[in-house]
């Protein structure tokens, strides 16, 4: 499997034309500049530098990018989006009566002893995760981020799971649709 890595090019360039003019007042190009132009693409439906199909099971998880230990994906200024729809479904339970559900769950928030407690049970539920530093933030809805979003943070990968005290019994998964867009692509 691939290793998914990508570093920003240009700073320490910058950094060198900057000590070599010592005389000259320079001015860096700001990264918001770059996010500007990649959350412009976003918006106006662009194509993705980067993207990639999430088959969320509903007795596991998944990541972007995908893999057992995937590496960090998303940087800061980048912009992503995160797209899904109402099916497929995971259904929740073994017997044939047993209810399904999209990526929100069934809009009860969840109560104390739940993996993921005040996010809508059985839902998809995504954290962010840094390679090696640990979780960056708290566990949101997955489906919260149906809309251009710009990425302010450390480097991290995205980890999905499902809001569900016992995955065991569940089948079905979850598709949703990952898009990312490269500041330095968008100057």
């Amino acid at each position: 499997m691939p290793v998914f890595t990508r570093t920003r090019r240009g700073r320490g360039a910058l950094a060198v034309l900057a000590i070599a003019a010592v005389t000259t007042v320079m001015t860096a190009p700001t990264a918001s500049a770059g996010t500007a132009g990649a959350l412009a693409a976003c918006n106006n439906s662009q194509a993705a530098d980067f993207s990639q199909l999430v088959e969320i099971p509903g007795n596991s998880g998944a990541s972007v990018p995908a893999g057992s230990n995937p590496s960090n994906v998303l940087l800061d200024g980048d912009v992503f989006l995160l797209l899904s729809g109402t099916y497929p479904q995971v259904k929740i339970g073994a017997w044939p009566w047993d209810p399904s559900y999209g990526p929100d769950g069934d809009g009860v928030a969840a109560p104390t002893g739940w993996p993921y407690p005040g996010l809508n049970r059985y839902s998809a539920v995504l954290r962010f995760n840094n390679n090696p530093g640990g979780w960056v933030g708290a566990p949101t809805r997955a489906t919260a981020f149906g809309r251009c979003t710009v990425w302010s943070g450390p480097p991290v990968r995205l980890l999905f799971g499902v809001n569900d005290p016992t995955l065991s019994d569940n089948s079905g998964s979850w598709w949703l649709s990952y898009y990312q867009y490269f500041p330095e692509n968008h100057t």
